[in-house]
């Protein structure tokens, strides 16, 4: 009797596809990579490819949406649509985690970012993911008297991108877990942790 040949479900097949096409949009460039290339790479036709993905565009924007869902799943836990101090310490501890857990997923990520006229191409679709998780961390840091609360959660998210983009670069000797320790500490209200 012949060994049984294991078919992977849609699902893992999805995932391998969206691995394999991250590959090589960051190897051969996002614009001259094909649906024929990637399917040829996953060892499935082309048109078993775009039966899971529409288009190669609708494959860029679900690999943005899982990076989104990576950085940002870590907000609002109980999903109550508040942040409370304690959630967006667990959202910043969250953050660190995920790129350390995904470090080869977001440095292909950043370097396809890169790429000239990438993001404009996703730009949109992040913006639309992205503005509920926002609005609730403006929310926050207006409940929390900030001058400037839009200001404040774009200096937090910058910070918190600037961040992971040098340590994925060079993840070698820096000091993620000081870094991670110094932006808690800037949003931990001193008062309610002293003894």
């Amino acid at each position: 009797m012949g060994a049984m040949k294991i078919t992977p479900t849609n699902d893992l097949l999805k995932k391998d596809i969206l691995n394999i096409a991250l590959e090589i949009f960051v190897r051969d460039g996002y614009f001259s990579t094909t649906g024929a290339m990637i399917a040829s790479e996953v060892g499935i036709s082309e048109e078993k490819l775009f039966s899971l993905f529409k288009t190669k565009e609708y494959l860029l924007h679900t690999i943005v949406a899982e990076a989104v869902h990576m950085i940002f799943d870590g907000i609002d836990p109980n999903q109550d649509g508040k942040l409370l101090e304690v959630e967006l310490l667990f959202f910043i501890n969250d953050y660190f985690d995920s790129i350390e857990k995904n470090l080869e997923f977001f440095k292909l990520f950043y370097s396809l970012r890169f790429q000239p006229g990438v993001v404009e191409e996703y730009r949109q679709e992040l913006h639309k993911i992205a503005t509920s998780k926002f609005k609730m961390i403006v929310d926050y840091f207006r409940k929390e008297g900030a001058e400037n609360p839009k200001m404040e959660t774009r200096f937090l998210a910058s910070m918190l991108d600037g961040i992971a983009m040098n340590f994925v670069l060079e993840p070698d000797g820096y000091p993620i877990d000081e870094m991670q320790q110094k932006v808690l500490n800037m949003y931990m209200k001193k008062a309610e942790y002293e003894d």
